[in-house]
């Protein structure tokens, strides 16, 4: 079992971007002028696992802490700090490490999460009739363009009970701005929830393929669906994410409604408009 933080090489890679159209060339009939833009993007996965031997005062429990983070190291001639700052948050609620690796050997040097520990003691191995408790943290790109990059942390831990908790936290990086999108920078100045929830109830319905009426009795908290999820884009879509036993029991999972972004085009700003691809 690793012990200690890997870094599986920088993966390197150009995306280019082609069109070609009704221009012309030299004024020659027939013959196109291709358009190529190059788009640098240089990452690297990080990844750990470090186990432990906790003594408790209800028994001796062992603990499998876990990570896997796709680190941006170039995306274009993008400013990355705030990316970067909001990785470190979301997968470990880490606000004062200057780098990845540093968060990462804080996180995995962290057992705070098992209570009423009385001894810690790290260890090479689970053995495999005890119980073992697990927290895991990891990010991956889900979207990436010239103009935008989505990822997807998911925090999960396991401390007995029925199931483990899990949170998974997608997110959309604005290039441009330097910021990531949520529910307060997307919409227009004075648009508030009522006049967009009714547009992620329709499509949530469609989703399901239950009519509106129908969402209680499918086991949505209908009460609860008064804010939107926290918003990211993939795919040319508008996703509104919830983790479970936000508008649903544990049984639905995390739900992620997908918005044709035409349907919220009266209430989107400009700039997020300009982030989908023929979407208007």
């Amino acid at each position: 079992m690793k012990n200690s933080i890997i870094v599986l090489g920088s993966v390197a890679a150009g995306l280019f971007v082609a069109s070609c159209g009704g221009s012309r060339s030299n004024g020659t009939a027939g013959s196109d002028e291709i358009a190529i833009t190059e788009f640098e993007v240089n990452q690297k996965i990080v990844s750990a696992d470090k186990n432990y031997r906790v003594d408790t005062d209800y028994g001796t429990v062992y603990l499998d802490i876990y990570t896997s983070v796709q680190w941006p190291e170039k995306l274009g001639d993008n400013d990355l700090g705030v990316l970067r700052d909001s990785l470190l948050s979301y997968a470990y609620g880490d606000t004062v490490s200057s780098s990845i690796l540093d968060a990462v050997k804080r996180f995995l040097s962290d057992t705070s999460i098992v209570e009423g520990a009385t001894s810690v003691v790290s260890v090479d191995s689970l053995p495999s009739d005890s119980m073992t408790y697990f927290n895991s943290a990891t990010a991956s790109v889900l979207d990436l363009d010239e103009e935008m990059v989505t990822y997807r942390v998911v925090n999960s831990s396991y401390l007995g009970g029925a199931h483990p908790m899990t949170s998974i936290i997608p997110f959309t990086y604005d290039f441009r701005r330097a910021m990531v999108l949520d529910a307060d920078n997307i919409f227009l100045p004075g648009v508030s929830a009522d006049s967009v929830m009714p547009v992620i109830v329709e499509a949530l319905a469609r989703q399901y393929s239950v009519p509106v009426g129908s969402l209680e009795r499918e086991g949505f908290f209908v009460s609860n669906l008064t804010y939107p999820g926290r918003p990211y884009i993939a795919n040319n879509i508008l996703y509104f994410h919830y983790d479970p036993y936000e508008i649903g029991p544990y049984s639905l999972g995390a739900i992620d409604v997908a918005v044709y972004p035409y349907e919220l085009e009266a209430y989107l700003r400009p700039e997020i408009k300009s982030l989908f691809d023929n979407g208007f």
